[in-house]
């Protein structure tokens, strides 16, 4: 499962990525200071429910929080980092999580008239667990699909599928929101 979901981002990025000849050389020529505007940053923050393989009982559902920080380039690709925390008790989801993790990945998106965005996401990530539970403490694969859904030019609901990969994997199914502080 872990290798089909890693070629599936993989052969989506790439077919994205040759749809649009432009960006690789964007990226190319791509010059921070006249490219870096705040207008390129965009956040989110997504409640989820999943699996944490070794968190909980079989069949529990592990309740999630996460936050992402995105800067968009051009054409469609995105830098975004993220931060979560997991509980298989939703009452102590802030104040005992028995699980935290960070990714860092790379978006392609691809938008229809500017209503609707999907968007594929892979990188790597780390997740530590508390002392609470049997699962080891690991880093992986992390990859996203989503759709946004936008009410507004930059605020838009967020559907989203995340894998976090390793010894103990994890994934989720979450509603959420992103703002884009400019053009997307």
């Amino acid at each position: 499962m872990k290798k089909t979901l890693a070629s599936a981002a993989v052969a989506l990025l790439l077919a994205c990525g040759a749809a649009d000849a432009n960006t690789l050389e964007y990226l190319r020529d791509f010059n921070p200071r006249e490219d870096f505007n705040k207008q390129n940053f965009y956040l989110g923050i997504q409640a989820a429910n999943g699996d944490i393989d070794g968190v909980g009982e079989d069949g529990d559902d592990v309740s999630t929080l996460a936050g992402t920080l995105g800067f968009f380039f051009k054409w469609g690709i995105s830098l975004e980092a993220r931060i979560g925390l997991g509980s298989d008790q939703p009452s102590s989801l802030f104040q005992d999580p028995v699980s935290r993790y960070a990714a860092g990945m790379l978006r392609y998106h691809y938008t229809w008239n500017d209503n609707v965005m999907a968007y594929a996401s892979a990188g790597a990530g780390v997740r530590l667990h508390s002392s609470d539970v049997e699962a080891d403490n690991t880093a992986g694969l992390a990859a996203a699909f989503g759709v946004n859904l936008f009410g507004t030019k930059r605020t838009a609901l967020n559907v989203e599928y995340t894998f976090l990969g390793g010894n103990d994997s994890a994934s989720s199914v979450g509603i959420g929101f992103h703002h884009y502080f400019g053009k997307y």
